[in-house]
């Protein structure tokens, strides 16, 4: 009799947490009908961190039916475009959930991203783009704040400072050779100005007279 209230309680929390993480989930996406589909568009993987594998995903169902769209594969065009940068993306459907869509990809830089999706939903054309925004799917996080016990820079960061310290070798290199060369002209220029001191010199001498015989 205990193992089986047991079990039942196990059970209702197993529901109440994956309803929170459901409910969680859908919250970080952002909602929007177009004509007569529904578009839930985010991150596949919420929280989405910089430098980790993530994706976007789209879930597209049919307004008044509920019921999902499936095959568009085939006719959506999707691009991931952050700040001037764009990339085209491949859907593919998410296994054993009819109308969920995905594309995977790495999002190099935190801040917000834009998903495009362009194309053809059961003879509807339809061009939507959603970015990332207080309401709608969450933007990309720099990492740091969550790494424990110590903090490893994140590839863009890693980018900058190999960036200055590749100029500041350079510069290095640069007053090194400078100098070098002023050091070698300096040097010229005293041999020359010992040379011709030493010839000013043997010209002022007096000549010794010869002895007549």
């Amino acid at each position: 009799m205990n193992n089986s209230r047991f079990l039942r309680a196990f059970l209702l929390v197993m529901l109440v947490v994956g309803g929170f993480f459901s409910v969680s989930s859908a919250s970080a996406h952002e909602h929007r009908d177009v004509g007569s589909y529904t578009f839930v568009v985010g991150f596949l993987n919420e929280p989405a961190f910089e430098g980790e594998l993530n994706g976007m995903s789209v879930e597209i169902t049919n307004t008044e039916t509920k019921q999902p769209v499936e095959g568009l594969e085939k006719t959506l065009k999707a691009q991931v475009i952050f700040g001037a940068e764009q990339r085209d993306m491949t859907l593919t459907p998410v296994w054993n959930e009819p109308g969920h869509y995905k594309a995977h990809f790495y999002p190099t830089a935190a801040g917000d991203y834009t998903f495009r999706f362009s194309g053809d939903i059961e003879g509807t054309q339809v061009d939507e783009s959603f970015t990332s925004k207080p309401g709608g799917f969450n933007a990309v996080q720099a990492p740091a704040a969550l790494q424990f016990p110590a903090s490893v820079p994140a590839a863009s960061e890693l980018s900058t400072q190999l960036a200055a310290a590749q100029s500041s070798a350079r510069t290095a290199t640069l007053l090194g050779g400078g100098g070098l060369l002023f050091g070698l002209v300096s040097l010229g220029v005293a041999i020359v100005a010992l040379r011709g001191r030493g010839n000013r010199a043997k010209v002022g001498e007096p000549s010794v007279a010869r002895s007549s015989r």
